[in-house]
């Protein structure tokens, strides 16, 4: 026996959870009392209009649910959602969102929210109905700790850099300083025996390497390029120097090249940088790949290898108990940007990784 309008009512106010109700003709059916406390509109002065988006914006326009009732298509609802929905893994033809509203209380509140299809026996859709959780409390925690991290993380850049500019203003001339004279002696004829001079000759050759070695230090902490030529150019001398490693690394850049602001390139580079050393160290890949492409109002990076894989299995929350910190150091860049990552790997079929950042012009 089916359910009387009276008994649905009393379930749907009986729930936790705010949700509201309409049907074909974007009227309000059903505004449960969790909502009332969320919104502060009461069911009274909702149901039986279409005055729902005055919970949420102040002029109107559609919410997701009559977006669901319309049949909107996903390019549709970008329109109003941009990059801040997608489809639900759960029910078909639904579609989730997080937003802030700042017409609800006193400072605004964050809200995620899940629209559904309601269908009649032949499928077709009649109404919808929508579900939504206060996200606010989670969301100040998440700034929070973002801001600690960027706190944490510029720290950490500084201190690089600062180890980085006396490095070089300081060691890294000792051991130039070192390897001229060593050449000034080797050149003039002081009487050195053969096995004298073939170990004074040595000594200049690791000499050398270490001086060598040092620079390219001093880059990896804090690389020049990026200061004065910006992301690409310092991307690209990144790449050729894994290549000198013995891995085969491509680069390609398309759309619109462009300087970003210094914080998002540092960012950007350090995320590279990891990926490819991870390659370099743990994918036995012979060949990789590295692709910028500049959007209007992103950049996407991809970074792709021909390695071993591995099983993606599990939550990105769970890479530092697989060992995965390289991984979980790239994620905790990508969301200080704002931006998402995406991983893609089976074993012995290398592994793409997808960073898809928005950004602002800079310097």
């Amino acid at each position: 026996m089916p359910l009387s309008s009276h008994t649905l009512s009393k379930i749907v106010n009986g729930l936790a959870i705010p949700l509201f109700v309409i049907n074909k003709e974007h009227k309000v059916t059903h505004w449960n009392t969790a909502l009332e406390a969320l919104t502060g509109q009461k069911s009274r002065d909702i149901i039986g209009s279409d005055n729902h988006w005055r919970a949420f914006y102040s002029e109107k326009r559609p919410v997701m649910a009559d977006l669901i009732v319309n049949g909107a298509s996903a390019e549709e609802i970008e329109v109003y959602y941009r990059d801040k929905y997608k489809k639900s893994v759960l029910i078909e033809g639904a579609y989730e969102s997080e937003d802030f509203f700042p017409v609800l209380g006193n400072k605004g509140r964050w809200l995620h929210f899940t629209a559904s299809p309601i269908k009649d026996e032949n499928g077709q859709i009649i109404g919808a109905i929508e579900t939504l959780v206060d996200t606010t409390e989670r969301k100040v925690l998440e700034n929070n700790l973002r801001y600690f991290l960027q706190q944490i993380t510029r720290a950490q850049e500084e201190e690089r850099r600062v180890i980085s500019r006396e490095l070089h203003d300081d060691m890294s001339q000792i051991l130039g300083s070192l390897s001229r004279r060593l050449d000034n002696l080797l050149r003039k004829k002081h009487g050195f025996g053969k096995d004298e001079a073939a170990d004074l000759q040595e000594i200049r050759d690791l000499l050398n390497q270490g001086l060598q070695s040092m620079n390219s230090f001093i880059q990896n902490l804090r690389p020049s390029l990026l200061d004065d030529l910006g992301l690409i150019p310092a991307l690209r001398s990144l790449t050729n120097n894994i290549q000198k490693e013995g891995l085969s690394v491509s680069f390609n850049i398309t759309g619109e090249e462009r300087r970003l602001t210094a914080e998002t390139e540092l960012s950007l580079f350090r995320i590279v940088q990891e990926a490819l050393n991870n390659i370099r160290r743990h994918a036995c890949a012979t060949q990789a790949s590295v692709l910028a492409e500049f959007g209007k109002d992103s950049i996407k990076l991809t970074v792709s290898d021909n390695g071993r894989g591995f099983d993606t299995g599990g939550a990105i929350d769970d890479l530092p108990h697989k060992g995965k910190l390289g991984l979980m150091g790239m994620q905790e860049r990508t969301w200080l940007l704002g931006g998402t990552m995406e991983i893609s790997s089976k074993p012995g079929e290398g592994t793409t990784l997808r960073f898809n950042i928005p950004v602002k012009n800079g310097p």
